[in-house]
């Protein structure tokens, strides 16, 4: 029995309400966004695991008008990988620092990925922004620019060497609508080594906001020590220093706010 069969044999079985329900569901995968991928990644290369993101996100808004979140995205990323037999590491941990998954595709690449996603406002077409990239308790406690220089690259050098690449998924949306595009970025750690080259009297203040040029970018992205939340937040990511592996379009947005206003009735 191949999979058609035995889905429409698990059909047969459903109650008429649970039909009503697989049936919403089928239309929303009917309807599924088209990607749009520009340049050729690491992942977009794999149509199926494009495709597969792409049904996922279509499934979680035939029940829900919510953005996807950081969790359903780990879920849903593993899955898409899980479904081309990618080799994985087992899910951490919510305290494993840094690196939220470990991934080996078909030509036997190894990938150490930290995974974030965002469905802030009025999110940027040329930049990104992480709001909390980890904790760091010590940036309320450091008072000399010289220490606060120091515990920034001890953090850092951890940190590149535990992540390759942050991948952030972006749900763009009008305040009170369902997201009409979400947009898979990746980052390389790589853009913090050169923090190594900042002087001591950059992280003079409190809340030092520090420059990382990159790749012959300036200021590719900013590192902030939040002292107020104990947090290192990273302004301003240039997507001219980032990859698009891919974006996808959903409903028009008419569309979308006749479909949000009803769920709000």
């Amino acid at each position: 029995m191949n999979d058609r069969d035995r889905l429409k044999a698990r059909i047969d079985g459903l109650s008429p309400i649970a039909v009503r329900f697989v049936a919403r569901l089928v239309d929303s995968l009917a309807d599924a966004p088209k990607p749009n991928t520009v340049t050729p990644t690491w992942l977009n290369r794999h149509p199926e695991w494009i495709e597969y993101f792409g049904l996922a996100i279509s499934a979680h808004h035939g029940t829900t008008t919510e953005p996807l979140g950081l969790t359903s995205f780990e879920i849903v990323f593993r899955n898409a990988c899980e479904a081309l037999k990618w080799s994985m590491d087992s899910p951490g941990s919510a305290t494993r620092r840094f690196v939220d998954l470990t991934l080996t595709t078909k030509d036997a690449t190894t990938r150490r990925l930290s995974l974030k996603s965002t469905a802030a406002r009025n999110l940027s077409e040329q930049t990104a922004h992480i709001s909390k990239l980890t904790e760091a308790a010590w940036i309320q406690d450091v008072r000399s620019a010289r220490a606060r220089r120091s515990r920034t690259l001890e953090l850092f050098r951890e940190y590149r060497a535990a992540v390759d690449a942050i991948l952030l998924l972006r749900a763009f949306r009008e305040p009170g609508e369902i997201p009409n595009r979400y947009q898979l970025i990746e980052i390389p750690s790589d853009l913090f080594r050169s923090l190594e080259d900042v002087p001591d009297s950059a992280f003079a203040a409190d809340g030092p906001v520090i420059d990382c040029p990159y790749r012959g970018l300036a200021s590719a992205a900013q590192v902030s020590l939040d002292r107020s939340d104990a947090k290192i937040t990273i302004r301003r990511i240039q997507l001219a220093a980032s990859t698009i592996h891919a974006e996808w379009s959903l409903l028009e947005p008419a569309a979308t706010a006749s479909q949000a206003a009803a769920v709000r009735d």
